[in-house]
């Protein structure tokens, strides 16, 4: 099961809404007025998170947070502006927290790297398994929260990428990895704690998933990491030449003229999904920008959601079809996997709006689209793998590569720099090798002169 299993929520409607906790007594008493804030503001975060694990971020509203946290339309406005930032000030309070045990637990653990990263993934399973509503409203829903709820799960995972590439860099026996690959063992860590939480609560399996998170992270590390580092790093900044000068001849991905009346409204659906507020798109508004009269658009699609769902599905088509290549199934399985991924990046470089849909606005768009994007990314990581010559060495290897490619993006997006997807082709192609040959393997094959 999928990432998007807590975020497709359908419930018949709301319930009545009952406080979860006590509100203070009317009247004397004898707490100072700082005291009372913080203590609406500890209530206010609680309802927050069984709210939005109840019903989802888009659907949580701020009558049913002041209603469970017990406090008055005035107190809540009193400290927020609005339910965005009641959200955000909830995650960071409890991502703020995580790290901070995650980083307390591998700095009091005795022994080497693997002894440390196992009490960090430990004491991280263990919040998640006590706590799995609020870890499920940093892991998951902190995605479908708007571009601030996306910017505060990047600045949280960059806190993770920072403490794996300080571990490897420092401990002994161990090697530095390149960034773009700790990025991609972390966007797998994050990938598979999410579906672990969307599936169970139980905390048998997250005892089980520290070990799994340990197994994963080690056996991207090598003691060849400086030589590959090295030879990457060189390539790298080779492609990036190319991709600069490619770039400024390259058409834009506005013109719409010419194409049919369907294509033409599915991709100014995704343009100006992209460019506004998804909750304050119309229908009529996709038609007129399109060129498409409303019933012409209605003889098509029901609604704006239809329009945007079936333009998705136009993206995951095309990715799709570039994946499904008959070499991943044949006994050169490790080349072909970097021939697929490389053709993967070159099509979402070139394509940014298309790229800003996967890593972003589908996760705005609803519960529908959000389970669209993450069975995309299980499909491609699936077709990538399927046709590997043995099994993989963690468990978690299909949903952790999923992750490392939708955080490789998603980082990419947020920072501007869609267009140097196509230079980071041979790290993730690293991502995806190594757990089925092992890191000694990958690396031969990623550094190997590319052909043609």
């Amino acid at each position: 099961m999928s990432q998007s299993g807590r975020c497709a929520k359908t419930g018949q409607g709301p319930a009545r809404i009952a406080p979860i906790y006590k509100r203070l007594p009317h009247g004397p008493h004898r707490l100072a007025r700082n005291e009372v804030i913080q203590h609406q503001r500890a209530r206010i975060y609680g309802a927050m998170v069984e709210a939005v694990s109840l019903n989802g971020y888009e659907r949580t509203s701020v009558k049913q947070v002041i209603g469970m946290a017990g406090v008055s339309r005035r107190s809540f406005y009193e400290q927020f502006a609005n339910k965005e930032e009641c959200f955000l000030a909830t995650f960071d309070v409890i991502a703020g927290r995580e790290i901070k045990h995650l980083r307390n637990a591998y700095m009091a653990a005795d022994g080497g790297l693997e002894e440390r990263l196992r009490a960090a993934f430990r004491r991280l399973a263990a919040d998640a398994s006590e706590n799995p509503k609020a870890s499920m409203l940093v892991l998951v829903e902190a995605q479908t929260a708007g571009a601030a709820g996306s910017l505060r799960l990047r600045r949280a995972t960059a806190a993770c990428e920072q403490m794996l590439a300080r571990s490897f860099a420092e401990s002994r026996g161990a090697s530095p990895l390149p960034a773009p690959i700790v990025r991609g063992i972390t966007g797998g860590l994050h990938g598979a704690m999410s579906t672990v939480l969307s599936r169970s609560d139980q905390a048998s399996e997250h005892v089980k998933l520290s070990e799994e998170m340990l197994r994963w992270t080690l056996l991207f590390q090598t003691a060849s990491a400086a030589q590959m580092d090295e030879r990457m790093a060189a390539r790298l900044a080779q492609r990036m030449r190319g991709i600069s000068l490619a770039s400024a001849h390259r058409p834009g991905e506005q013109e719409t003229v010419g194409r049919d009346e369907r294509e033409r409204l599915l991709r100014n659906a995704l343009r100006l999904a992209a460019a506004h507020d998804y909750r304050d798109l119309t229908a009529p508004q996709i038609a007129d920008e399109a060129r498409v009269s409303i019933d012409a658009f209605l003889e098509m699609f029901a609604s704006k959601d239809e329009c945007y769902l079936a333009a998705h599905d136009m993206i995951a088509d095309e990715i799709l079809t570039l994946t499904a290549d008959p070499d991943l199934v044949s006994g050169d399985w490790p080349r072909a996997v970097r021939r697929v991924v490389a053709r993967l990046m070159d099509h979402l470089g070139a394509r940014p709006l298309y790229s800003r849909t996967i890593a972003q606005q589908a996760f705005f768009a609803g519960p529908r689209a959000v389970e669209q994007n993450l069975e995309l990314a299980d499909a491609v990581a699936t077709l990538l793998t399927e046709g590997a010559p043995s099994k993989p060495q963690s468990a978690l290897a299909v949903e952790g590569i999923a992750g490392a490619f939708l955080h490789t993006i998603r980082c990419q997006v947020a920072g501007g720099r869609i267009q140097v997807l196509p230079a980071l082709s041979d790290y993730l192609s690293y991502v995806v090798l190594a757990p089925y040959i092992g890191a000694e393997s990958a690396i031969e094959i990623v550094t190997e002169d590319s052909e043609g």
